[in-house]
């Protein structure tokens, strides 16, 4: 289990930071005023009732014990035993620079993608309390939260990255060839790996996590290494009076064997972390052979045919911009 606080936090936007110093050191920052106790009370309710959170603790849980047990809800009787207690069960009321009041809960220690909709949930219903109190900064804190926002923002970035990539990585292998079949050909087999081993996530209920993301970049930059020594043995294999099916298929039969062995080898070396305590090692690990793979089955199986189709189109055209010749012709 992992905590998650929800701060309050009293703001003076017409102050300098010696009269907020000179505040609080006279006590003109409460805590225990009127508001600031109704406040916590709406965020206590709130947190408490938010799906996924349990054990929530504040100010408000002591004042309900003093209600019940001792039939005393006053101000003065709360303040007297939040003095009394001990320095760390205070900090789980009142902030250590006293200018926060925490209300903290525990979440099931989860990932990321299962974590951030509880906080986004609990966020938005604190919106209530922002607007019923414009005085007080309310704000979902805790390392669990934090982890989950900053988890789930890199996700998004390694997620838009690696599309991008597909893009970039196929321009870059059609400009060191100096052809456009050759950038059109490298595509599909790019895309395929990384689409198959996500459809794979999405029916087992995965989804997108960090190490996922991870292994697929890793995967889908081994599996293009392949694709390039295909297209290297093509290009010393291909003739201007042959069918391109005749230098692909002498390609194949080079370099084949050495791409299937590679593939399998690495696939295995990766497997092998299946076998760590780890969830995200282990997710990594499957995850990145099984994408391998994928890549060696689209090199084979869609990477040939296309290159052919594309290779007698642009012979068709005419143009040596579309198909450039290397000097294996």
């Amino acid at each position: 289990m992992s905590t998650i606080d929800t701060r309050h936090e009293q703001m003076f936007p017409k102050l300098t930071p010696r009269e907020i110093d000179r505040l609080r050191r006279f006590g003109e920052i409460r805590h225990y005023d009127p508001e600031s106790l109704a406040t916590i009370a709406a965020v206590h309710a709130i947190v408490e009732k938010q799906p996924g959170i349990a054990n929530v603790w504040s100010l408000e849980t002591l004042q309900r014990w003093l209600a019940e047990r001792m039939g005393k809800s006053d101000v003065a009787t709360l303040k007297q035993y939040v003095d009394i207690l001990l320095q760390y069960l205070t900090r789980c009321f009142i902030a250590a620079g006293q200018d926060a009041v925490l209300v903290s809960g525990r979440v099931p220690d989860v990932d990321a993608s299962r974590l951030l909709p509880i906080i986004q949930s609990l966020d938005k219903a604190l919106d209530q309390v922002r607007a019923q109190h414009p005085g007080y900064k309310i704000a979902v804190t805790g390392l669990s939260a934090i982890a989950a926002r900053n988890s789930a923002l890199m996700i998004e970035k390694l997620n838009r990255g690696l599309t991008l990539e597909f893009l970039f990585v196929a321009a870059f292998i059609g400009l060191a060839f100096r052809s456009l079949v050759v950038m059109l050909a490298c595509i599909m087999p790019g895309i395929f790996p990384v689409v198959l081993s996500g459809t794979l996530l999405w029916l087992i209920g995965e989804g997108l996590q960090f190490a996922s993301v991870v292994a697929l970049t890793v995967s889908f930059g081994l599996g293009l290494s392949a694709t390039i020594h295909f297209f290297n043995r093509l290009r010393h294999e291909e003739r201007p009076d042959e069918d391109p099916a005749i230098a692909v298929e002498r390609a194949t039969v080079l370099v084949g064997p050495p791409l299937i062995l590679t593939s399998v080898v690495l696939a295995c070396g990766l497997v092998v972390t299946v076998f760590s305590d780890l969830p995200s090692l282990r997710l990594f690990g499957w995850l990145s052979a099984f994408a391998m793979l994928a890549a060696l089955a689209a090199d084979l199986l869609i990477l040939r045919p296309t290159v052919t189709v594309l290779s007698r189109l642009a012979r068709q055209l005419g143009s040596r911009w579309l198909h450039q010749l290397e000097p294996g012709e």
